[in-house]
């Protein structure tokens, strides 16, 4: 279709294209014309010609119409005004945004194109409140610039990176909560930056307060008002019959709070083949249970109480898709403190397996978690120490054997870019002895008679 136009209507289409664009942003009529598709259609003429002639073209001729529309409210904007500003609640907002445009001339213009509706009248406002041209005119051309390069860079992109939109689509579904994040922090600070009054210092402090409070509130409400752990605490694990420990070598046993490439891994380096559940386990060494968003109901106040105890819920991870199914801590502070989270893995010699990620939280941090940004703790990154943490007290006072440190993984030594170094191994308890066949011993790291 786009080839038929292109044969039939070259010699009009630069004209056509000027003309919407110019009546885009013409007071009164521009309410009628959908001036988007001028600019899409120039992005999509250069991706095909590389003729920048028409990307110029439509440009300046929504700077004329802006300019057009300025000079018609400086001649009849007046007369305008006074017939529709006979209420007292007109004329107050008609002075608040004489203030608007007098305070923040040039900023107001090149703003008010981004926000629809707005972009059409602010010309004419302009003309009509008494604004100088020459001041008018040089806050006008970026804000064209801005606005209809927009659809113009839609259009090119569309033609010419075609393959590369799927991927693009896929970004954003995975990432909807994060660009939506971001654009609500964007809109935010520019609104509060422009409208907030006053010197720099100021202006910046009300953006910075801006977007700390849209933070807080999108975590508030993600945490505690929306149903966004529901869907995952339902899934539960599949549990794998597992007749040698050989088996799981280099398995990716990783733990990850979000199922995309920007979300940061952490090691699983306990296993835990006993009829006695983890749970039974971490009491009888003494750690605190914790709850979680995935199986416990946390509310705002519990989850203050549990603050005031410095021993706040565990963010949550996930090991095949499925959410740990328990969470301890050894006593700490809010910022540091150690502790573990479990996940049913399979079954060996009909025990059941367990699988563990234990590592020190040192800090807090802004993580990306699910599908936003959170304040949450940040690992040690040598998590192999609070692994030997564990191993020393299970060897002290528990009911399992400590049958040592398996190489079950790849090491992530320092150096690599990873958020955590780890030597690949293991901590391997069990209610009794675990024997691995002839062939299982070079893997295990066992010597002959079984030893780790």
């Amino acid at each position: 279709m786009f080839e038929f136009f292109w044969s039939q209507a070259e010699t009009l289409l630069y004209p056509a294209l000027a003309f919407i664009a110019f009546l885009d942003t013409l007071i009164g009529i521009g309410f009628f014309v959908f001036g988007e598709v001028a600019f899409v259609t120039a992005g999509v003429t250069f991706a095909r010609s590389g003729d920048l002639g028409i990307i110029a073209l439509v440009l300046v001729a929504g700077w004329a119409g802006d300019i057009t529309s300025f000079f018609l409210g400086r001649s009849f904007g007046s007369r305008v005004a006074h017939r529709v500003l006979r209420p007292v609640k007109r004329r107050r907002q008609w002075r608040r945004a004489r203030r608007l445009l007098t305070r923040h001339g040039l900023g107001f213009v090149i703003v008010s194109r981004l926000l629809g509706p707005v972009a059409w009248i602010t010309p004419f406002l302009a003309g009509t409140l008494g604004m100088s041209p020459l001041r008018f005119a040089l806050a006008s051309f970026p804000a064209v610039m801005i606005g209809g390069g927009q659809f113009i860079l839609l259009g090119y992109l569309g033609k010419s990176t075609v393959s590369h939109w799927p991927l693009a689509l896929q970004f954003l579904t995975q990432h909807f909560g994060f660009v939506l994040l971001c654009c609500a922090i964007c809109i935010g600070v520019a609104v509060a930056w422009f409208f907030s009054g006053g010197g720099r210092l100021r202006r910046f402090l009300c953006s910075a307060l801006t977007a700390l409070l849209i933070f807080v509130a999108t975590n508030l409400y993600y945490f505690f008002g929306s149903d966004a752990h529901a869907a995952s605490a339902a899934k539960t694990a599949t549990a794998l019959e597992i007749s040698g420990i050989c088996e799981v070598v280099n398995t990716e046993f990783v733990a990850v709070p979000g199922d995309t490439e920007l979300h940061l891994p952490q090691p699983i380096n306990v296993m835990l083949v006993s009829a006695t559940p983890p749970e039974q386990l971490m009491t009888d060494l003494g750690w605190q249970k914790n709850l979680t968003f995935s199986q416990d109901r946390v509310g705002l106040h519990t989850y203050a109480k549990l603050l005031w105890k410095q021993q706040p819920p565990v963010s949550e991870l996930y090991f095949n898709g499925t959410p740990a199914r328990s969470a301890f801590q050894l006593p700490g502070t809010l910022a540091q403190r150690v502790h573990i989270r479990w996940w049913t893995f399979g079954q060996h010699n009909g025990l059941p397996v367990y699988l563990g990620a234990i590592s020190r939280d040192e800090e807090l941090a802004i993580k990306y978690y699910r599908a936003i940004p959170a304040l949450l703790h940040d690992i040690d990154p040598e998590v192999d120490k609070a692994r030997d943490l564990l191993m020393k007290q299970a060897q002290l006072g528990s009911k399992v054997q400590v049958q040592g440190l398996i190489p079950l993984q790849q090491p992530v030594p320092d150096g690599v870019e990873s958020d955590y170094q780890t030597d690949g191994r293991i901590l391997v308890l069990s209610d009794t002895k675990l024997h691995g066949a002839p062939g299982e011993q070079t893997c295990l790291g066992w010597s002959s008679d079984g030893e780790a």
